[in-house]
């Protein structure tokens, strides 16, 4: 939560590994390099404890865990295609297929021989994008499975249920910022009539100075050791910021969650502006104004635990003001929407002279949760207020968050 900012209007492929050479120039497979397996493998360690490097797996062990990914019965399955099309959800569409239209795919996919396995599902996977020849090639039976063909397989069956990564790119994609700007035209202000009672209620009560009021399914699913949430309100920032990341070697895998964020509105701030679709202040009660401002939270996963350290740096020199460089005869240069208090955290401390504790007091119910944000030592009186207001779930989540916001937050004054 910030103070009042006015934002603009908000508006995968799993790949494989070359296993098989010499395919026909029919196929229609999409071939990515190694490190793209090698992320799949680490994504399926991190989030479902699956260890699969090139060692091989059996068929059992696959289907197993493809039930366990999907949450769909494959007890009794033994073979692999047939077990990857019912756990991606497909088998009606599989049923349909004639013989003749079946052998018509494969012949269209240039598949001269499908072993053992049935041709329907086989061509049902491959039309689904749930296989390619290439992985086709390699599953030459129901016998184990190349440890980077079972990932990438998985990773399909992930995507397909939506439990993989959701994003819009990398930091180092050509089309990033189109992508930025086409979802940020997606994004408006809007109320669940419910939980964010239960936020004014906290506001009132001087429990909390605000929250954000959040929608489910933006979720990144990202590798939270890795990840960084960074929250702001302007798309031009955001540009720029992603730029700025690019132009310091750094990549990452990029999500915007947009979020309402309520705080009060102090009167000496000035007098209250107009209404727009990206903020707006409200008269609660006598002497009560809350703001509405529509912000974000972009998720930035790193390709490692050093670049998530260099964050803080680069924010730090780049897009924080401070009583330095914003003074007078400063010739400090930020980038555009650079803020006094950034906010950005962590799940996991990596450095303790840069983050600091704060909790996250999380109430869902039906599609949307609130979030206050509080210091240690209020956790509990904060998370029990919520409490006398909501019959929700309050789920107190432990975060680390940087310097400037906790300054922020505990009222020790800009810096």
């Amino acid at each position: 939560m910030a103070p009042k900012k006015v934002m603009k209007k908000f508006k995968i492929l799993i790949g494989v590994s070359a296993l098989i050479i010499g395919l026909s120039s029919c196929a229609t497979a999409n071939t990515v390099v190694q490190s793209d397996i090698k992320d799949d493998q680490l994504y399926l360690e991190k989030m479902y404890q699956l260890e699969l490097n090139d060692a091989s797996v059996s068929a059992a062990s696959f289907i197993s865990n493809a039930a366990m990914i999907s949450g769909i019965d494959l007890d009794g399955e033994a073979d692999v295609i047939v077990a990857l099309v019912k756990a991606s959800a497909f088998t009606e569409l599989a049923m349909t297929y004639s013989d003749e239209k079946a052998q018509a795919r494969l012949d269209f996919y240039g598949v001269k021989n499908v072993g053992s396995f049935d041709s329907k599902n086989v061509a049902c996977a491959l039309d689904a994008h749930l296989i390619d020849v290439q992985l086709l090639n390699a599953l030459t039976s129901n016998s184990a499975i190349a440890g980077d063909v079972a990932a990438t397989l998985l990773m399909n069956i992930a995507q397909v249920h939506g439990v993989a990564r959701n994003y819009i790119g990398n930091v180092s994609d050509s089309d990033i910022l189109n992508q930025i700007a086409t979802a940020y035209n997606s994004y408006y202000i809007y109320s669940d009539n419910n939980l964010d009672v239960v936020g004014k209620e906290l506001v009132k009560s001087k429990a909390s100075t605000g929250y954000n009021l959040k929608k489910d399914g933006m979720n990144s699913n990202f590798i939270s050791s890795l990840t960084i949430k960074y929250g702001h309100s302007d798309e031009k920032h955001l540009k720029q910021l992603v730029a700025l990341l690019n132009s310091e070697g750094i990549d990452a895998k990029l999500q915007i969650e947009p979020k309402v964020s309520i705080y009060q509105y102090l009167l000496e701030w000035g007098p209250i502006p107009e209404p727009s679709y990206s903020y707006f202040v409200e008269q609660y009660s006598d002497d009560l104004y809350l703001a509405n401002a529509l912000e974000y939270d972009a998720l930035l996963e790193f390709d490692n635990e050093a670049d998530l350290l260099d964050f803080n740096r680069i924010i730090e020199q780049y897009s924080k003001k401070n009583s330095v460089n914003q003074a007078d005869d400063s010739d400090v240069k930020l980038i555009s929407g650079a803020w006094w208090q950034p906010l950005y955290s962590t799940t996991e401390l990596y450095d303790e002279a840069a983050y600091q504790v704060i909790y996250d007091s999380v109430a869902t119910q039906n599609g949307y949760s609130i979030h206050p944000f509080t210091l240690k030592e209020n956790k509990e009186e904060l998370s029990s207020t919520m409490r006398t207001y909501t019959q929700a779930p309050v789920v107190l989540n432990k975060m680390f968050v940087n310097n400037a916001f906790y300054r922020y937050l505990s009222g020790e004054g800009w810096e």
